[in-house]
């Protein structure tokens, strides 16, 4: 695993991180024009935060909002970008179109936007659920949430941004896993949340992220484990790709 053979923080190699997320926190033109048909007449499809809380880092009890840190060597990342290149059941490669974290397993899993309860699906494998959320302001679009447990919704539920769906599945050691995923019907592809985040609210979820990023490699004393560099927006390593 890449934490194995750690990089240490200099002074230098800390300098060259902190470039990287100040750079990381500017702007970026939006990928929402890539997605297809016209703007709705109706507000338009928007993220307006990650589905979990970011806190600053609490060396003493290892928290960080809805965050555990803890050096198990099974986890090497709290924050598994969009886009993450992963080896297959049959040897293969492939890219995950979602966003997964780790997370305390007691922590409210959060709507990321509006919408309905379009389907919810059992996975009998993993023992937990998916939750399909369609927009009502562009049916298009859709929030899946996956591995969740202690479902706080129903298929129909109308659902506002903040609203607590359930919570991750948990894993061992206090911490449970959720993925994120934003897809489009028309065009069949998942996004980057931040294509299509609140203007007002973009800022400060990608400092939170960056943050959360940073302090974990800081607890790790690694900073190998994330290539911030190879961000298209904080946490994703491309804008769109095709979805499941």
């Amino acid at each position: 695993m890449r934490h194995m053979n750690r990089i240490p923080l200099t002074t230098g190699n800390m300098i060259l991180k902190l470039a990287i997320l100040i750079l990381m926190s500017c702007g970026f033109l939006s990928c929402r024009d890539r997605a297809a048909g016209p703007e709705p007449e109706s507000d338009p499809f928007v993220i307006e935060n990650l589905g979990v809380v970011f806190g600053p880092w609490n060396r003493e009890t290892g928290r960080a909002g809805d965050f555990l840190f803890r050096d198990i060597g099974s986890i090497p990342k709290i924050v598994s970008e969009f886009g993450t290149e992963v080896v297959a059941h049959d040897g293969s490669t492939k890219r995950l179109p979602t966003i997964d974290f780790v997370v305390r397993e007691d922590a409210p899993v959060l709507a990321a936007a509006e919408g309905r309860v379009d389907r919810i699906f059992y996975q009998e494998g993993a023992r937990d659920w998916e939750i399909i959320v369609r927009s009502s302001n562009d049916p298009d679009f859709e929030v899946i949430y996956d591995h969740l447990v202690g479902l706080r919704v129903e298929t129909g539920d109308r659902i506002a941004p903040g609203d607590t769906l359930g919570h991750p599945r948990p894993l061992f050691g206090g911490l449970g896993v959720f993925e994120l995923m934003v897809t489009n019907r028309a065009t069949g592809l998942a996004y980057c949340p931040f294509c299509f985040f609140d203007p007002e609210r973009i800022e400060e979820a990608r400092e939170q992220l960056l943050r959360l990023i940073h302090d974990w490699e800081t607890f790790r004393d690694d900073i190998t484990i994330h290539d911030e560099s190879a961000y298209v927006y904080a946490g994703c390593l491309m804008e769109s790709m095709m979805s499941y």
